[in-house]
Order: structure tokens, then C-alpha cells, then sequence
């Protein structure tokens, strides 16, 4: 099991990282769309948590910020039905902290927010791991913060339309909430968000 990569950032393709470590070994990792966020410059060191998938045709290694995201990565791919490629694109639109917070809570409209993820996918996701992620809770921080206002989902997928990142998005509304009573419609929130922008 490779657990964890350090090393130089060689090159950026696609959802892909060649990171080259001291030893002279080039690593392909596949990474989450919020890890991008974060990267340096070519050349520049980077540290990631890993984890190794096998499949038929080939070894595939994931690359993730946190402890945290691996392990909500390889716990995700125990609903029936979640492979890889969806765990990666649910980690790549909504952090660690909201997911565990969705499953838990079985915010069906949170997960759905991802590009792959209906309605049948988000309630099977909710009931397998709902029950499965207490420690991930307490790791992760999962908390009230992260129960969606009324309107919220659509507010954020509103934000993100405009070109904004989803930390951009996430980080206006969490501000928004803060300022606006609990009955707003999404129009109002939309607005008090943009103020944090």
C-alpha cells in the first residue's frame, strides 16, 4: 500500500499529477478537483495521502490533501454501486466535512449536487454510511454549520454558474448565513453571498 507521496510537482494532466520524489521515482496520481486548488507550481513540493486502487487492467493511485479525504475516499466505494470515479468527483465538489454531514444527516439534495450522483444514489449512499462515519464526524468536524439553509443548495449552484470556485461559493454562504435570518428565499441569499465575494 503506498499511504503517502512527497516529492517535486512534475506536471498537471487532465486529473493528473506526476509527482517526482528524491529517490528519482515518478508518481501518476489521480486527484480530486478541489486538490488543484491548492497546488503549487510546477517544480514546487507537494504532499499528498494516497491510496492504491487495483483493478483488472491496471493500478490506479489517488491523491488526496488529508487523512481525512483518503479515508472518506475508500469508505464511500463501500455503497453499492460507488466506484472510484464517483468517490473522486464527490470529494472533488463538496469538502470532507459536508459530505459526512449529508450522509449522516441523509441530505439527499447535498449529495445530489454531484455530477453523477441522482436521487436513488444519494438515499442508497445515506442508508449504507450513514452509520459507518462516526469517526470521520469527530475528524472531519462534521457539525450544524453544514445543514443547508433554505435555498442554499440552489444559492450554491447559482455562485458556481456565476465562475465561482466552490470554496469561493461555500466560503460567501457560510458568511451569508451568518448576517440573514433562517427564512430567506434563494434570491436573498444569492445577494448577501455576493457581499462576501
Amino acid at each position: 500500500m503506498i499511504s503517502r507521496v512527497r516529492g517535486e510537482l512534475a506536471a498537471v494532466r487532465g486529473d493528473r499529477l506526476e509527482v517526482m520524489t528524491v529517490a528519482g521515482v515518478g508518481y501518476e496520481i489521480i486527484v480530486p478537483a478541489r486538490v488543484f486548488e491548492g497546488l503549487p507550481q510546477p517544480g514546487g513540493e507537494v504532499d499528498l495521502h494516497t491510496a492504491l486502487v487495483s483493478r483488472d487492467d491496471a493500478l490506479e493511485l489517488f491523491g488526496f490533501g488529508s487523512s481525512v479525504d483518503r479515508e472518506l475516499f475508500l469508505r464511500l466505494q463501500g455503497a453499492s454501486g460507488v466506484g472510484p470515479r464517483l468517490a473522486l468527483a464527490i470529494l472533488g465538489t463538496l469538502p470532507a466535512k459536508r459530505i459526512v454531514s449529508a450522509l449522516r444527516s441523509r441530505n439527499h439534495e447535498t449529495l445530489q449536487l454531484v455530477s453523477g450522483v441522482g436521487r436513488k444514489t444519494a438515499e442508497r449512499m445515506a442508508l449504507e454510511l450513514a452509520d459507518k462515519l462516526d469517526d470521520l464526524a469527530t475528524l472531519a468536524g462534521s457539525g450544524p454549520e453544514d445543514e443547508p439553509l433554505e435555498g442554499g443548495v440552489a444559492a450554491l449552484e447559482a455562485l458556481r454558474a456565476l465562475g465561482y470556485s466552490q470554496i469561493e461559493s461555500e466560503s460567501a454562504l457560510r458568511a451569508a448565513r451568518r448576517e440573514v435570518d433562517g427564512d430567506v428565499d434563494t434570491e436573498e441569499l444569492i445577494r448577501a453571498a455576493l457581499r462576501h465575494l
